[in-house]
């Protein structure tokens, strides 16, 4: 309830209230596209895709030889992405509904798996991110972009516990077979780090 009224204050929500917040100018998307050096062929999970903001934008990337997988704990936000990739005749979007520990997905064919403010939901981590491993080619990336507590304490992401220190996540990815290749310093209240 005291969630429902803090999200309703800071209007945000939906898949088009989490499209909204991903695509403006302060939340960076051109440059964080641009460091994800994405090209056509490309395997992309898009890990808890929300409104599917980055699941099209990489769709449009990745071009009809590639394919990006939608990932979502809500069937809401699936058929909001489906009906977008419709409407733009991307056929190379599949929706993929996951309970949360599971993600059923094709083995060792990703060539990254990107997740944006999601880092913080999931749950023990470290056997998470092991068993996504499997998924990825050997040289597969790992993109993690989320709130890292840094900013107000009347923030939404801190009011709610929605943020992980960046420290936290490294040591974890590490504990998970992760090695870090890139820390960008894009977001002032997010960290932006990837893993092979």
């Amino acid at each position: 309830m005291v969630e429902e009224k803090i999200r309703k204050l800071f209007q945000i929500g939906g898949p088009e209230g989490f499209n909204k917040k991903a695509s403006e100018p302060a939340s960076k998307p051109d440059e964080i596209i641009k460091a994800l050096d994405l090209s056509p062929g490309m395997e992309v999970v898009d890990l808890g895709a929300g409104g599917g903001y980055y699941t099209l934008r990489f769709a449009e990337l990745v071009g009809a030889a590639g394919r990006v997988y939608a990932v979502d704990t809500n069937r809401g936000n699936l058929e909001h992405i489906q009906t977008k990739a419709r409407e733009r005749y991307l056929d190379n979007v599949e929706i993929v509904y996951s309970t949360g520990d599971d993600v059923p997905l094709p083995e060792r064919e990703i060539d990254l798996v990107y997740s944006r403010n999601v880092y913080h939901h999931l749950t023990n981590r470290v056997e998470y991110f092991r068993r996504m491993r499997r998924f990825l080619k050997s040289r597969g990336r790992v993109a993690l972009i989320d709130y890292d507590g840094r900013g107000s304490r009347f923030s939404f992401s801190f009011l709610l516990g929605h943020y992980t220190r960046k420290e936290t996540v490294v040591d974890e990815m590490r504990e998970a077979d992760y090695r870090l290749i890139e820390d960008y310093s894009l977001l002032p209240k997010q960290f932006f780090l990837v893993f092979e």
